[in-house]
Order: structure tokens, then sequence, then C-alpha cells
């Protein structure tokens, strides 16, 4: 609404030469409280009635010029301003009268307050029957509701609807009769948005809409509208057919190269692309469409591949003269087969075979050389294989290295799933001793059969014994590392004559009167407390303080979750070595989830979860949707924050060394936050191979976790 249609034409048009008098009049004629001093068009200013009545009593003379009253300083308003919009103005600046005037500043009327509002208010309540009779005429059921969820308006096709009289549900609680529709409302509130959501009523189905009612910049209540999609979801069903042929269409697009045909259950032809028709010499669709296969293709088998809908991936057929490969696919919809598709390869038949072998020839070698590559790039590092950039871990290769040189023995303790057999084996590997490495697991070996696996036994030892007897683990790991794993679970029997050797560097096949020198390194791995197995008397103290030599212990993944990602990205290359797929990696939300769990289970439990992740994705990346975890068995640990980056020094109290350092990290970290992290496209950016960009962010002790931010970004 604009200003002009609340304004007053009639207005005192006076000049500077005009009287007290004169002006005294036009007052008592239209009834008005201000006059505008015009003169050649232009607005000089205003004289009010409060103004005249002080010139009166300063002067008793009526006949006095009003020109030291008049108010220079007006306010006006354009006849074309939006009326709420001068309302805001007139209430701001505390005055109760404003002159109207054109865009050529001429005075069109006078606008006082008082009749500005109750426009608005007669505007206003004119707008609201109007939207009422609205709301009365939709066929949408529409209730509204205050913030005490009462109900404040209910239109007719919601009383219908529920069968309930209007004089019953005003200002009442709308929890009373319709609490499926409670919590949709105050969350509208709540969250000052709109949504939708499909509810089920008595005997209906709907779609509810939610919406906030703000006045000015308030919300003060919520309605929400009800369309009633019962007799929708009846078309929907009655449309099935056109599902059916939709679905037909669908999967002859998937097979839509070369010459395609689609039959239905009876074996009539019911679509056919144009390279079929080319094929077989047809000018339209006509000719074949309706047509029974076995008219127009005699060369196949009808009966075995249409009646029966049998699958055929590849028959090599002759049509015409023209050799062909057939591939057919039975449409299947509900359950129920509907028809089937047929695919006819007929052009460059020699371009496809040599291309398909190449490509078969190809992924043969891509996994073979990701095998190889994998195996190469951990030659030259023992412990290459434990994933890290925690500096507890890089520590613990230091030491584990130390020791590796050494002749004690190394007790490894670490929860399950942590890695302790690859650290082992990274031991044996950095030690050279030229023997091998022998692995036992004290827990996976029946106690009878224990110091048998551990000595050996000679020829006829016991009834069953291999005839030439067996060599026991301590033989096999001569001059190499005996690793036992789990050995909080070795019987006390077996630990006594363990201690014999470790003690004597000597032991006996069980049977034999030999004695045979053990020249063997052992390391020992458990998950449990084994001084607490000391104290309880379940494990010998003796053999404790030999194992317990040197102890390496290894974090669990929950206090090293930075090491995620790496994680991710070197165990997705371990899949994709043993199966081709193309994975490109894992989105940041999935990386969310993993660092925002305990991860009982460590790593291995990591590497289950990622294995299924990486076989089930039907995407390039692994998403949330794809990452299944087990957290009904540790609650969730609070979110991680983000890498932080320091501040860079001032460049100019830097060296030149040191200013290379600080732009070289700076350049790796804005491009790691570019890419999200994604190391390979990163590399690509740099110009660099992936091996240097590991390189330069272990020299830079630049860590990963769920993105990477710094200070520009």
């Amino acid at each position: 609404m604009r200003v002009h249609q609340l304004s007053s034409s009639t207005f005192i048009s006076i000049t500077r030469q005009s009287t007290a008098k004169d002006l005294m009049k036009d007052f008592l004629r239209l009834r008005q409280d201000i006059a505008c001093v015009i003169e050649q068009g232009r607005l000089l200013g205003i004289v009010t009635k409060y103004s005249l009545y002080r010139l009166l009593l300063e002067n008793d003379l009526l006949d006095v010029s009003i020109e030291p009253v008049i108010i220079a300083d007006v306010f006006t308003v354009n006849e074309e301003d939006d009326a709420y919009y001068a309302k805001d103005l007139l209430i701001e600046k505390g005055i109760g009268h404003a002159v109207v005037v054109n865009k050529f500043g001429h005075v069109t009327g006078i606008m006082a307050k008082s009749e500005l509002i109750k426009g608005l208010i007669t505007s206003t309540d004119s707008v609201a029957n109007r939207l009422k009779s609205l709301m009365n005429h939709l066929h949408e059921a529409v209730i509204s509701v205050d913030l005490d969820m009462r109900i404040t308006s209910i239109n007719t096709a919601a009383l219908a609807l529920f069968q309930l009289p209007e004089e019953q549900l005003m200002n009442r609680s709308i929890s009373q009769y319709f609490s499926n529709l409670t919590a949709g409302l105050q969350d509208s509130i709540r969250t000052e948005q709109s949504f939708m959501k499909r509810l089920f009523l008595p005997n209906t189905t709907a779609i509810a809409s939610f919406i906030p009612i703000k006045e000015w910049t308030s919300v003060t209540g919520a309605m929400v509208v009800l369309k009633d999609v019962t007799d929708f979801e009846k078309v929907a069903q009655e449309l099935e057919s056109t599902k059916r042929i939709e679905k037909v269409l669908d999967s002859a697009l998937e097979l839509a190269y070369d010459g395609v045909l689609i039959t239905d259950t009876e074996g009539k032809i019911t679509r056919v692309n144009h390279s079929f028709l080319a094929l077989f010499g047809y000018q339209s669709l006509q000719e074949v469409l309706q047509h029974p296969i076995k008219q127009i293709i005699p060369e196949l088998d009808s009966d075995r591949s249409i009646l029966h809908n049998e699958k055929i991936e590849g028959e090599l057929v002759e049509i015409r003269d023209k050799k062909a490969i057939l591939t057919q696919m039975p449409i299947i919809q509900n359950g129920k087969k509907i028809g089937a598709i047929f695919k006819l390869i007929f052009k460059q038949l020699d371009v496809w075979k040599d291309l398909l072998h190449h490509m078969e020839r190809l992924e043969g070698e891509i996994s073979y050389y990701r095998g190889e590559l994998l195996k190469v790039s951990f030659d030259n590092d023992p412990f290459g294989l434990i994933i890290s950039t925690n500096k507890e871990i890089e520590r613990l290769k230091k030491d584990a290295y130390i020791a590796s040189q050494t002749f004690s023995n190394i007790l490894i303790t670490g929860e399950s799933g942590t890695g302790k057999e690859l650290l082992a084996d990274g031991i044996h590997q950095s030690s050279g001793r030229p023997g091998a490495f022998i692995k036992v697991n004290c827990g996976a070996i029946p106690e009878e059969l224990l110091e048998s696996e551990f000595f050996g036994y000679a020829d006829g030892a016991f009834t069953g014994a291999r005839k030439g007897g067996k060599p026991g683990k301590f033989e096999l790991a001569e001059g190499g590392t005996l690793f036992l794993d789990e050995i909080g679970d070795m019987p006390l029997s077996l630990q006594v004559k363990i201690l014999r050797v470790l003690q004597e560097k000597e032991f006996e096949r069980i049977g034999d009167t030999k004695t045979r020198k053990a020249d063997v390194r052992i390391l020992a791995a458990t998950n449990k407390n084994l001084l607490d197995m000391v104290r309880e008397g379940t494990f010998r103290e003796d053999l404790y303080y030999r194992i317990h030599v040197i102890q390496l212990h290894i974090p669990p993944l929950r206090e090293r979750i930075e090491d995620i990602p790496l994680l991710c990205e070197f165990l997705f290359d371990k899949f994709k070595s043993k199966k081709f797929k193309q994975i490109e990696g894992i989105t940041k939300d999935a990386l969310a989830k993993l660092t925002q769990y305990t991860w009982p289970g460590n790593v291995r439990e990591l590497e289950n979860v990622l294995e299924r992740a990486f076989h089930f994705s039907s995407s390039d990346w692994i998403d949330v949707e794809h990452i299944h975890l087990d957290r009904h068995l540790v609650p969730s640990i609070k979110e991680r924050p983000l890498l932080q980056v320091q501040t860079p020094p001032n460049p100019s109290t830097l060296t030149p060394k040191e200013l290379v350092y600080e732009t070289e990290r700076s350049v790796l970290l804005k491009t790691l936050a570019k890419t999200d992290g994604n190391r390979t496209k990163a590399a690509e950016l740099l110009g660099i191979s992936r091996s240097t960009l590991y390189y330069k962010l272990k020299k830079y002790r630049i860590k990963e976790q769920s993105q990477f931010k710094t200070e520009d970004s």
C-alpha cells in the first residue's frame, strides 16, 4: 500500500504574506492542524495550529504576518513510498503529520499519523478477512497455533477432514486432538524453518507442511497444511502399467549399443532400436513391432530364449550371414518376469575382441604391479607396514630398531589389533639374524600339543607320531627369532620348560635323549598385564623377568586418531592390489565418523570396517552410509579438533634457509586444504610424486586429520 492511498489531498496552502486572521479562517474551515507555505510551487515550510496560537498570544492584532512562525525544517514523504515505511518513520521521528510530495517536489497532500495507522489497520483487517476466506476455500486442511500450541485458526477443509466442530477446537491445545501434529509444529517454531513430512492419519495419508508464522521479525506461532494424498496413491497403483513401461525402457538403455530388441512374455516385439533395423534391413518400426520374434529372427531358438527367459551373457550366433554376439537379459519386476531384452553386437567384432583381451590383460598387470609396488616400498624399512605419523609410534619404531640390534629378549604389549606381530616382524628384519622368523600363538594351540609344537618329537615317541619325528618351533627358529604371541595364555607346565630353554640354551625333543642347542631370540607379545598374573600365580615370575628385559608398548588407535586418514589410504591401496576396483578415497564426512569412534578392535577393526565398505560401495568414494561401526561396544569419544596451524613468523626476521622452509611448508598446507586432504590431488597440483609429497609431509611435520585448515582457509 502506498502513501497517496492514505493521505488527504485537501490541504491548506498559504504564502509568507498571509495573516494570522486568514490562516485562522482556513483552519476552522478545513478542520486541519497544519498549513503549507508554498510560493511558486515550492514548499517553504509549514505553520501549525500551535505556532499560530503562540503568535496570537504574543500579538494582539489578527492582521499580523505569519512569517515569524513558519517552520522551515519540514518532514516530507514521497507519495509512492510504502505506507508501512512511512508509519515507521513518523513513529521514529515522533511527529504527528507529514507533508506528501510527488517526484517533482510538489505538495500533493497531508498525511496524519493517526489516519495512517487507522488506514493500515483497516487494510490489515481487509487482508485478514480475504486470507480467511481464501483459507476456507482451499482444498488443503490448514491449522494454526500460537507459541503455547493453542489452536488459533482452522479452515473448513480441516474441519471436514477431522469431522469436528470449530467451537470445540478453537483456543484448545492441539495435542488434545491432533497429537501427531504437535512435534512438527514445535520443531517449526524452534528452528524457524519450514519442512514437509508424510503423515498417516485415520483413514488418510497426508503430506504435512509445517510453516512458522512470523510477525515482523518474531515467530508467534506455526501452521500446518495437510494435503490429502490418499487418492493420488490409489492413482499411482492404477498406473502400475506405466511404471512397467518405464522399467522396460530403463533396462533397454543399459544395453542400447548395437542392435537392441525388447519382447513381452509372449515373445512379441515391443521395442527395437535403429541399429537393429539396419542389421535386418527394415525401414520402419511398424514392420517389426508386435510381431513374434520367431518371425523376425527365425535363427534364434525362441522357445528356449523367450518362453523360459534365460539369461545369456554372450553367445556367438549367425544372423542373415552376419556373425553377432547375442546377449539376453530377462526383465523382472516385483519378482515376476515381464519380458526380455536382446542385444546383438555385430559392429567391429574383431576390435571388440582385441579390446576386451587387452583390458583383461591390463587389469591383471595393474593388480600384480600394485602388489609388487607395495612390497618394494617397504623393503628398505622393516617397520614400514606400521603406518603412522604419531610421535609415540615414531619413537616406538626407533626404540624397536635399537632393541633389534641387541641380543636381549623383548616383550611387546598392547591391545588386540594394534599390530604387535608387525612390530615383531620388523624387529626380526632389523636384527640381521640369518634364521627364520617363527610365530607361535600360545592361545591357539591345544595345551596337550604345546610341548610337541615347541620342542618337536622323536621317531616313535608316541602312538601316531610321524615317522622320522618332527622338529619343533625352537629348531625351526634356529639362528633366527621365535615370536610367542599371546604368551599370557601359556599354561604353567609349559612355562617351566620354556624357562629352562631360555636359561640353558638347549632342549630335547619329546621321546629323544639327544640334547640340541638353541640359538634363538625370543620376542613375546601379550594384551594382558603379566605383572598382575604373576601376583595371582598364573604366570611364573622368573619367566616374566626373562622375557621382560626390554618392553615395547604399542598405543591403541584411539590415542593416535590422526593416523586414520593415512591408514585409510594405505588399506584402500592394499584392497585394490587384491581386487581391481575404482575407489578414489573416503569423503570428509565419513572420515569424521571414523575419527569419532573409540576403536576397541584398533587397526584390525578399522581394516575390517574399511574392507566391508570397499566391497559394498557402489560409488567412487567411501561415504558415511558405507561405514558400519559397532557403537554398542564402546561409547564414542568427543570429536577431535581439526588441525590448527600456527601463524608463520614474520619473513623479515627469518634467515634465507628459514624463509625457504616456511614458504614450502605454507604451500603444502594450502594445497592440502584446497584438495580437502587428498594427497593424490595435492601431488598433482604441486607437480611432484606422491612419495615426494609423503617425504615433505614428514619433513615439515604436517599431520592430517579430518581436514586441513590453515590461517588463510
